[in-house]
């Protein structure tokens, strides 16, 4: 058994963080308290087994969007027994539990906040890329709609070409066979001349 007295440097007042290492040090059963002192660090006290107390050590150095350790001074003695629990000790114009208990959901909610934000940005991203992806689809379909326009409009022209082309034969095919028949019905050729039909003896 062995206590360990640490001084608590950063941000780590009026945060949350008093109540969070009496949580970590009733999970390890280590005895002792934690209280504010006037220059705005926070003074630690904890008895237990050594790899307990390195484990609390390790645990009480932390970050989170409130609170932010930035040195722990450590010094390890013999036990004095003083301690039946961990407490927190509250000055007279300090809060109480109860605000304390707040801070540490507002915290929670902090966090959660900031990991929906996170991940709404990361989906958001993910949608970007797709309709980024999606915009470059729609230019290739626009593109192919373009060259098939482009195609439709060359063989309409075409077909209509060949229609004109084709009528133009029909009416001289047609014209051409008006008169045959006419010479046929007349006796004369389209020219004029009298058609001259030899009868075989």
């Amino acid at each position: 058994m062995l206590q360990l007295r640490a001084i608590v440097s950063g941000k780590v007042q009026h945060v949350g963080y008093r109540s969070r290492v009496v949580t970590m040090a009733r999970t390890l059963d280590l005895k002792g308290c934690v209280r504010n002192l006037e220059d705005g660090r926070v003074y630690v006290v904890a008895e237990g087994d050594r790899a307990d107390l390195e484990r609390f050590c390790r645990a009480i150095r932390m970050e989170d969007p409130l609170i932010r350790v930035e040195d722990i001074q450590v010094h390890l003695s013999p036990p004095k027994g003083a301690w039946d629990g961990f407490y927190k000790i509250s000055g007279e114009r300090e809060t109480d539990s109860r605000l304390d208990t707040a801070t540490v959901f507002l915290k929670e909610l902090i966090v959660i906040v900031k990991d929906g934000f996170k991940e709404t940005n990361s989906r958001l991203g993910s949608v970007e890329g797709k309709l980024d992806s999606m915009e470059g689809r729609l230019d290739q379909i626009v593109a192919g709609q373009e060259k098939i326009a482009c195609k439709i409009d060359a063989a309409r022209k075409e077909i209509v070409s060949e229609v004109k082309g084709l009528r133009y034969d029909l009416q001289e095919g047609a014209l051409s066979r008006f008169s045959k028949n006419k010479a046929d019905w007349t006796g004369r050729h389209p020219e004029g001349e009298p058609k001259i039909h030899i009868k075989p003896s």
